[in-house]
């Protein structure tokens, strides 16, 4: 039926259920080939798929950043006291480990999958594997554009805003934007965020350096190249954390020489020599949110795609305000 309508099964898979992502047309189309080919779709054996497992899917990239540790407890906690069982995966932010996760789930019929989509996710990577499975999904952290589907994250746009007015604030001359994967959504909106605050002030953004692995020591050679600027902000405090010590490798004092900003504001932004400043992106209530409408939208699948971005709060931390005011720098 797939080949006489011109489409994939994972759509035809899509519109037996009248899912509201096909179009009318292509429907009408998948429907007029099942006249033909005296298609008759099997209830029964629907109903039979259709049973609740009682477990959920939860499909991050690593464990290692604590920011998606606090994210996946406070998830296991909402779906433990909803009655739910948690299978999770780890993609390493590979798209086709990813796949094979997802078909995984979909193999094992969980009843909804929570996905931290790994970079460069498209949204036919869904549509053919949960999607063609209706599995009720919702994306957290990282959303995927064109994909209509619930989602639930920091505003990393207002997360970006608030480090560029304390910068502002401060009176630094320049800023250098290092870290991040370039084809982060994430990235790209708190980039935006700070560049809209520096240019109320007039400070220019002289670096964007993106760089999919936390290398320190390479962040710390692009930043210095051409000349120091008073400020880094850094995409995540796990990119931080390796440019401090890279900083203090050739001889720049985070805090004195280059105040230092970020995002995610993990426990240990707290605890460093000097203490971070950070944007927090609150995972524990990102987590428990998504594992909410997860939960609904497992009970009413035909509940419309509904968005959730949770506020932020700026930790000012010595990372910045030792930084000396003496001047603006000219790069």
């Amino acid at each position: 039926m797939a080949a006489d309508s011109g489409v994939s099964r994972a759509t035809v898979s899509l519109v037996l259920r009248d899912s509201p992502q096909i179009a009318e047309a292509t429907k009408q189309r998948v429907r007029e080939s099942m006249v033909r080919l005296g298609y008759v779709y099997n209830r029964r054996a629907a109903d039979m798929r259709n049973q609740q497992s009682r477990t959920l899917g939860l499909v991050v990239t690593t464990v290692r950043n604590p920011y998606f540790a606090e994210l996946m407890m406070s998830i296991e906690q909402v779906a433990h006291h909803a009655g739910y069982t948690l299978l999770q995966g780890y993609s390493l932010d590979e798209t086709a480990r990813q796949r094979k996760l997802l078909e995984t789930m979909a193999e094992h019929r969980i009843d909804g999958l929570i996905l931290l989509p790994a970079h460069g996710s498209r949204p036919e990577d869904l549509l053919e594997t949960v999607g063609a499975a209706g599995i009720p999904h919702v994306l957290v952290a990282r959303s995927i554009p064109g994909y209509p589907t619930d989602y639930v994250g920091a505003d990393n746009i207002v997360s970006g805003r608030l480090i560029g007015e304390h910068l502002a604030a401060i009176n630094v001359g320049s800023v250098a934007f290092a870290g991040g994967p370039a084809e982060s959504t994430a990235r790209s909106d708190r980039l935006s965020g700070l560049r809209q605050a520096l240019r109320t002030a007039g400070i220019p953004v002289v670096k964007d350096l993106p760089l999919a692995h936390q290398n320190g020591a390479d962040l710390v050679a692009a930043v210095l190249s051409g000349g120091r600027p008073d400020a880094i902000v850094a995409y995540s405090d796990m990119y931080a954390f390796g440019l401090v010590n890279g900083l203090r490798a050739h001889g720049v004092e985070p805090g004195r020489d280059v105040a230092v900003a970020s995002f995610d504001d993990v426990p240990d932004a707290a605890v460093q020599q000097p203490g971070l400043t950070s944007a927090a992106g609150f995972p524990d209530r990102v987590g428990a949110e998504a594992a909410r409408l997860l939960v609904d939208r497992a009970g009413d699948p035909a509940l419309p795609p509904r968005r959730v971005v949770i506020a932020p709060r700026l930790s000012i931390r010595e990372s910045t305000t030792l930084w000396p005011a003496t001047g603006r720098t000219s790069l």
